[in-house]
């Protein structure tokens, strides 16, 4: 998920990459304010980004399912979906 939308190869997840994640995982935009918040939670600098360990962080959390998150990023490679799609043939 990571790599995915470090588009710029820095190892840190900027604002508009933090948002493309929010976006694609949770279908809501990331504000500016919410991005600076989660900074500052996640002691990151903003200008930096948000790092590969803070992320991890975030997905500890109660809540939050990485591997549901990685399933709506690649929907392709979700073993349940192709079982299901076998059974309809």
């Amino acid at each position: 998920i990571f790599e995915h939308f470090d588009t710029d190869q820095d190892e840190h997840l900027k604002y508009a990459e933090l948002a493309a994640l929010q976006k694609a995982t949770a279908g809501t935009n990331l504000t500016e304010e919410m991005y600076l918040m989660a900074c500052k939670a996640l002691d990151c600098q903003p200008g930096k980004g948000i790092s590969l360990d803070a992320l991890k962080l975030t997905y500890a959390a109660d809540g939050s399912d990485v591997e549901k998150d990685y399933y709506k990023i690649f929907p392709d490679r979700n073993p349940k979906k192709k079982k299901n799609k076998k059974k309809s043939k």
